[in-house]
């Protein structure tokens, strides 16, 4: 006999990790996850077309659009901001430059894109279906190197850089989301899947084109485009769905038509939570299920009664007309009836009329009393319904609290108080969401973005290690120098000097620089322990008593001030107390480093001098002011005479001196004339021997030329008596050999 269970699957594991046992295993779990959640969704579907019907039923009361715009407005009317603080009131420069950090990021992040509206779509979702879920996007903007082109083969990631960064949030609709396990608390979910319609380049962009082209598309959702057949191709789309699997750390990414999955991701944003989504925001707590329950099943039977009155109503008054039955001998009386203000209708049978008593008798109306007071008690009923509603819905506080101009200020505010209790579950609930949302941006910012990014978007000026490093080195150099110099003077028995003021910042503690900064933000432990991320309020009547409370810190800040200045100035009490019970004040109120950095800043007053030491102080600086006069005022006639004195001799020394300059100036002319004079001989002179000396360099230059010539006079004529004598013997030659020789010549 074999086991029955031997073949069982207990746990997915069972399935395999072959693709197609993982396809398989989360195609169970979208099934599963809609067949838990059916029932809800078909009412959520419905909730929405109550709050914004196409065709209104007539006569109908929409209470559920009511009810809808006044709780939005009471649990969140105001977008807050985030507020990262040191998360213990000490003294922690790390601490407080990661949150200013941290801050100004968010802050920034919140800014550049409509945040407010994802929230408001949120509180939508919470009160309509019943559960609001928003999700976290990291959007990176990357580009390629420049100079740099990707190989095959290799990570283009290698390839790339990020130019820009941001974190959003995104809204989910209430049908593209699921819960893909059977827990009953928020903390037992191990997996969540999220909905998407892919068309062809989606998917291809998203998983490539060998996935991308095989994925099968779905019809079109509209129907016009269903009819055409050469264009519903076009708008085909695949539901993708993306499931984040809180087990294993990875996102897989799955199509019902697809037999594995078309994308695996290890964790992508590295979250402590793992999920991009913090609790969802639900309207009815319930610790039993996650399956949501909307708010208007709490008092849709009351809906529907208050709809059956409303139409009850206005059929009754539909019903409720002047209507009668008279004589019909009596023609006038049906002028009578269309005849206007202040006519009359002349009668041409008036003694009929009176015959039967009057007008009173000649007309029967249709009694419409009975009619009247019950339309008078279905008003009353229809008041009580909704007054009914309004206490299931918590409205009805809101109702109380409203304002009376004739009464005090403190009723007004016992009534504000009170008009808020059966909300404020809803409103803490509403604002834990938006801070999770937010703690969840700073986890991202923190683990994600590059330094450059946190710098130009933060404007923190902070320094870089490497300056910090090498204003250390300059500094302990500095040191070594005065030392070296110090020992010499001591060597030589001279007074060392002074040291230079810069070395004090040895030791001071060094600034925190950004690379300290972002090592703290990327250590999860760090981040926790040094920074607490929390939000200010969401409600414009919180913050008015926020401002209410900022003045009382104030007010409390200058009662310290008060209280324990004297000791101060005194000298019976440290300044630094005070700056500590003054710093603990602003940092529980969150005013701020700004605030904190000038209250770091003060300073002890100089002590107080004793009031009859000051007096013998006095004697004694007026006894020797006096006798410095007495002395002044001596020597000044002293020094009176004595430059009296003086002025005479100079005045006989500057006397003999101008004499002396007038005889050495008289002397200097003399030497001058002289001196101009035979200058001027000299220079006489020097051109007559000039010209004398150009006269006979141009003697000797025609001697040599005329001794040039004659030489080459004479060197032609010895070449033209030669050249005769050589003509001549040619001659004689020439001569000799035409002559005739004798005819026995050879006897």
């Amino acid at each position: 006999m074999t086991d029955s269970n031997a073949n069982s699957l207990e746990k997915p594991s069972d399935l395999g990790k072959s693709p197609e046992a993982i396809a398989r295993r989360w195609k169970l779990e979208l099934k599963l996850a809609d067949k838990r959640e059916s029932a809800w969704r078909k009412k959520s579907a419905d909730i929405y077309k109550l709050y914004t019907p196409e065709n209104p039923a007539m006569h109908s009361f929409n209470i559920l659009w009511t009810n809808t715009e006044t709780l939005r407005q009471s649990v969140y009317n105001s977008l807050p901001q985030p507020d990262a603080r040191r998360r213990y009131q000490d003294e922690d420069p790390l601490g407080k430059a990661v949150a200013e950090v941290m801050t100004r990021s968010l802050e920034f992040c919140q800014d550049v894109y409509d945040f407010d509206s994802v929230l408001k779509a949120d509180v939508l979702s919470m009160l309509l279906p019943g559960r609001a879920v928003s999700r976290i996007r990291y959007i990176p903007d990357i580009r390629q190197i420049e100079g740099k082109e990707a190989v095959e083969g290799e990570d283009p990631e290698a390839y790339e850089e990020i130019e820009w960064e941001q974190v959003i949030a995104e809204n989910v609709q209430y049908d593209d989301f699921r819960i893909l396990c059977a827990a009953k608390t928020w903390e037992q979910v191990t997996a969540e899947g999220f909905r998407h319609r892919f068309t062809r380049e989606d998917c291809v962009e998203k998983f490539g084109e060998e996935i991308g082209n095989k994925i099968p598309l779905d019809s079109a959702d509209d129907e016009d485009v269903k009819s055409s057949k050469d264009c519903e191709d076009l708008f085909k789309t695949a539901e993708i769905w993306e499931i984040w699997n809180k087990e294993d750390k990875e996102v897989i990414w799955i199509c019902k038509s697809y037999p594995v999955p078309c994308k695996i991701q290890d964790d992508p944003l590295r979250l402590s939570g793992f999920f991009p989504n913090p609790k969802p925001l639900y309207a009815i707590e319930n610790n039993n299920t996650l399956i949501p329950a909307a708010l208007y099943t709490q008092y849709e039977q009351q809906a529907k009664e208050l709809n059956k009155i409303s139409g009850r109503i206005s059929k009754l008054i539909e019903a409720l007309k002047v209507r009668g039955i008279y004589d019909s001998t009596l023609g006038e009386l049906s002028q009578l009836m269309k005849a206007a203000d202040n006519e009359l209708i002349a009668g041409s049978n008036v003694t009929a009329l009176l015959d039967r008593g009057g007008l009173d008798n000649a007309i029967w109306m249709m009694p419409i009393e009975m009619a009247a007071k019950v339309i008078g008690e279905l008003y009353i009923q229809r008041d009580a319904c909704k007054q009914i509603i309004y206490e299931i819905t918590g409205i009805a506080d809101i109702m109380r609290s409203a304002s009376d101009p004739n009464e005090t200020f403190g009723a007004q505010k016992i009534k504000t108080q009170w008009g808020t209790q059966r909300l404020q579950r809803m409103q803490r609930e509403v604002q834990r969401y938006i801070r999770d949302l937010i703690r969840l941006k700073a986890e991202i910012i923190a683990e994600k973005f590059q330094p450059e990014t946190l710098e130009q978007m933060t404007l923190v000026q902070l320094p870089h290690q490497a300056e910090l490093d090498a204003e250390k080195l300059r500094l302990e150099q500095m040191a070594q120098q005065y030392q070296m110099q110090t020992q010499q003077a001591q060597m030589t028995g001279q007074q060392p000097p002074p040291p230079p003021p810069e070395l004090e910042k040895l030791k001071q503690p060094m600034p925190i620089s950004w690379e300290a900064v972002v090592e703290a933000m990327r250590s999860d432990a760090t981040r926790t322990y040094r920074i607490d991320i929390e939000t200010d309020s969401t409600l414009s009547a919180t913050q008015d008593d926020d401002m209410q409370g900022l003045q009382q810190v104030l007010k409390g800040l200058a009662d310290l001030m008060n209280a324990f200045g004297p000791a101060v100035e005194k000298g019976a009490m440290d300044i630094g107390m005070l700056k500590e019970l003054m710093l603990v004040v602003c940092r529980r109120a969150k005013m701020g480093t700004a605030v904190e950095d000038v209250i770091s800043k003060l300073k002890q007053p100089p002590p107080p001098k004793d009031p009859e030491a000051g007096k013998i102080e006095a004697m004694k600086a007026l006894e020797q002011f006096k006798a410095e006069l007495q002395g002044k005022m001596h020597q000044a006639e002293l020094a009176a005479n004595q430059q009296a004195e003086q002025m005479k001799a100079e005045l006989a020394a500057q006397t003999e001196q101008r004499k002396q300059e007038s005889q050495a100036m008289q002397n200097q002319h003399q030497q001058t004339l002289e001196s101009q004079r035979a200058g001027e001989q000299a220079r006489i002179d020097a051109a007559l021997e000039q010209q004398r000396m150009a006269f006979d360099d141009r003697l000797a230059e025609r001697d040599a030329a005329l001794k040039v010539e004659l030489e080459h006079i004479k060197n032609a004529g010895k070449m033209d008596v030669a050249l005769v004598g050589q003509e001549t013997t040619l001659a004689s030659a020439q001569i000799s050999a035409d002559k005739p020789e004798p005819a026995n010549a050879g006897v």
